[in-house]
């Protein structure tokens, strides 16, 4: 245990002592330093790391997610000095200079603190041993390579309230260190430009040969206890800071890639702290305030082990259950659901005595029959959950549509094509929102997301579009679920569960409020939106306005052998993220008559 005294405290006593002397003799005159009488107070200095120097990796021994000024790693340390002045220099004096100096004591002649050793080199030389993480040790050093004040504009990084809300990049680009003070109530980045220097301080002490420590290591004495490290940083700045006495100030050194502190191998160190009215001439004569000390101890990181499997959810179907009402649910589900739950899998049809999985393609008035006239279309969708840190990937697998005698309807291709009356086509896109529904750019629902709606391709005159899902009671406006969900979750609002994805979305119900993953569309599959059929003659029924076709899809004939990517993340984990597939069908006038079908396969690739 190492107990700390105050050195203000210590430097009152001996002025009462003075005191009692200048009483007794009169013709003795004392100097009163700056430093005693006037300490900094409420000083404390907080550690990114209280690791020793030698400890740079995480908990699997590696160094990579151990990053400059984290918690983890004593090599690249972030130091946080926070005093309050004692001198007024509101009015003249300002503060130009602070100094930091780290010894193994509080008091007295300073050596550096750490632990590394040295080696007797026989001709009265010596040498001082490198840090070694197998050994278990290290020097303090400051490194510095081009230090630069960090951009506080808009307290990016520190508040007012003086709490670091962001770190600066560890590339040193933004800068490594701030000085902030509060002399107008609140926590603030000081006037100025502030120059930051390092060097060997070490006081008093001898190298091996008689010389002074150079800073790189070598020739230290035995007997000296000296490391040669660089222990001591200077700031300053030429125009200075006027404070009032009470003052708090701030000074923060952050850890970055080549600006950082590393900590000794063991035990306590002490840094000496003044401040100055110079900022050419750091010495005694010109301190304002200082003569104090803080403390910090160096202790090994607790380390914690443990386990989290491998999880994945993958859905495909016919039916998304967040369209469906509580009664509707529960009958799709053949009573397996009653209400809706966080993130419940895509189910096969609307009711268990349905076909599951299964779609009918066509005009719906003629046994589902393909037309040269119309360009016909249907939806399916799928559900994926999975802790895959580098996300998941969605393939499809299948043929084209085809009869028992061999004939086929035509694939799109690997490149989407817009659909095209009267020639032959399959092919598929993602459906990721329902800008589809409202051609002037308003969906009708506002569906950020998407939804079974069928103001476009399902209308009077225009029934194009079919699904399992054609008798889905409703849609909440804004949210692209059923209104009972939000009653379900016990949620005034579905909305506060969803959340539009930043990326390009197929839609993401994100029932956990933590910001769900989408997926992103492949190239060739992202423009299932919109209208497939158009022209002259079919228009909206909200703005009686004639619409082109804008929609694309593709079908690869070789994904039966080698699936092919539809979506993908490869950022993060992927949390219930829902697509919706849309498929369109297209004949000639030559395409031999006959039941076509086909089957599509969905495949979900977590990587790990």
């Amino acid at each position: 245990m190492y107990k700390l005294k105050s050195t203000a405290r210590r430097a009152g006593s001996l002025l009462a002592a003075v005191g009692v002397v200048l009483g007794t003799f009169s013709s003795f005159a004392a100097p009163a330093f700056a430093d005693a009488l006037n300490p900094l107070t409420e000083r404390s200095l907080t550690l990114s790391s209280s690791a020793p120097g030698w400890d740079n990796t995480d908990g699997s021994g590696n160094s990579t997610y151990a990053a400059p000024n984290s918690g983890a790693n004593g090599q690249k340390t972030g130091n946080t000095f926070q005093f309050k002045v004692s001198t007024d220099s509101s009015s003249s004096n300002p503060v130009k200079g602070f100094s930091f100096q780290y010894c193994t004591a509080p008091a007295g002649t300073c050596s550096a603190p750490g632990n590394d050793g040295t080696t007797d080199n026989g001709d009265g030389t010596y040498t001082r041993g490198s840090d070694s993480a197998a050994d278990h040790k290290s020097d303090l050093n400051v490194a510095s390579s081009s230090p630069t004040q960090v951009d506080n504009s808009g307290n990016a990084f520190v508040d007012t309230d003086g709490n670091v809300v962001a770190i600066p990049n560890r590339n040193d680009s933004q800068g490594n260190f701030v000085i902030l003070d509060n002399h107008t109530g609140s926590w603030a980045q000081s006037d100025g430009t502030w120059t930051m220097a390092v060097t060997n301080n070490e006081d008093g002490q001898q190298v091996g040969g008689g010389t002074t420590p150079g800073g790189d290591g070598s020739q230290v004495g035995d007997d000296a206890l000296v490391t040669g490290k660089k222990n001591y940083i200077t700031l300053t700045n030429a125009t200075g800071l006027n404070l009032p006495a009470g003052t708090g100030v701030k000074v923060i050194f952050f850890g970055t890639d080549n600006n950082y502190i590393t900590n000794p191998g063991e035990g306590a160190f002490f840094v000496k702290i003044n401040d100055y009215k110079s900022d050419t001439s750091l010495t005694d004569a010109n301190i304002l305030d200082g003569g104090v000390t803080v403390a910090n101890v160096m202790n090994l990181s607790i380390e914690i082990q443990t386990k989290v499997l491998e999880t994945m959810s993958f859905s495909v179907g016919t039916v998304d259950p967040d369209t469906l009402n509580d009664s509707q649910l529960n009958t799709a589900s053949d009573g397996k659901y009653t209400v809706h739950g966080i993130c419940n899998p895509i189910l096969g049809g609307m009711s268990p005595s349905d076909p599951q999985n299964t779609l009918l393609l066509g005009d719906e008035n003629q046994e589902n029959s393909l037309s040269t006239e119309h360009t016909f279309s249907t939806h399916s969708y799928f559900r994926l959950s999975s802790n895959a840190s580098a996300g998941a990937t969605v393939y499809y697998a299948g043929n084209t549509l085809s009869n028992t005698e061999g004939d086929k309807i035509a694939p799109i291709g690997a490149t989407k094509q817009t659909p095209s009356i009267g020639t032959e086509q399959f092919g598929l896109a993602l459906d990721e929102t329902n800008k589809d529904q409202a051609p002037t750019g308003t969906p009708t629902n506002s569906n950020p997301n998407y939804a079974v709606d069928y103001s476009v391709e399902r209308t009077s005159g225009h029934v194009f579009e079919s699904g399992a899902d054609n008798t889905a009671s409703g849609i909440l406006a804004g949210t692209g679920v059923d209104a009972s969900v939000a009653a379900d979750m016990s949620t005034a609002s579905i909305t506060t569960f969803k959340k539009p994805s930043l990326m390009v979305a197929i839609g993401d119900h994100d029932y956990d409020g933590n910001g769900a993953t989408s997926l992103r569309p492949a190239t060739n599959y992202n423009n299932g939106s919109g209208v497939v059929n158009g022209g002259e003659g079919y228009s909206h029924a909200d703005d009686n306005t004639d619409h082109s076709v804008n929609t694309s899809f593709a079908f690869d004939p070789n994904s039966d052998h080698i699936p092919v990517p539809l979506a993908s993340e490869d950022q993060s984990v992927v949390d219930c993220a829902t697509g919706k597939i849309r498929y369109i069908g297209n004949i000639a006038a030559t395409t031999p008559a006959g039941i076509y079908t086909t089957k599509v396969n969905y495949i979900a690739a977590p990587q790990y």
